[in-house]
């Protein structure tokens, strides 16, 4: 039989996550839309990074991401991309869960919104 006290637990921790700030928007482009690659990153960060890395971005258990840091870390994407691909000490890989098109998105989301 199932203890009946997991489920305000689970009802709660949701209740937290829905008051949680979300993650930044993609930006718009020049032409006022939002990038789809962008908006298709910041699903993937949301869904995927957000529990270690912050909703903003800030860090948490896995380390800040936000206000340029990624890029200072990681200069060249390309590295970046490995790191979430194939993962590296704490950082688990992604290459079985996310496609190639989704591993740049939150890349390039990464650089260039939090």
């Amino acid at each position: 039989m199932r203890s009946s006290s997991a489920l305000p637990l689970a009802v709660a921790a949701l209740s937290l996550a829905a008051c949680s700030p979300g993650s930044p928007d993609a930006p718009t482009g020049p032409d006022g839309q939002v990038d789809p690659v962008l908006e298709m990153g910041q699903s993937v960060y949301e869904n995927e990074c957000a529990r270690c890395h912050g909703a903003e971005g800030g860090g948490g258990f896995g380390p800040k991401m936000a206000d340029g840091q990624v890029v200072i870390v990681y200069p060249d994407i390309a590295d970046e991309i490995d790191i979430i691909a194939n993962g590296r000490n704490g950082m688990p890989a992604f290459a079985d869960r996310l496609d190639p098109d989704e591993i740049e998105a939150v890349a390039r989301y990464t650089r260039e919104a939090l």
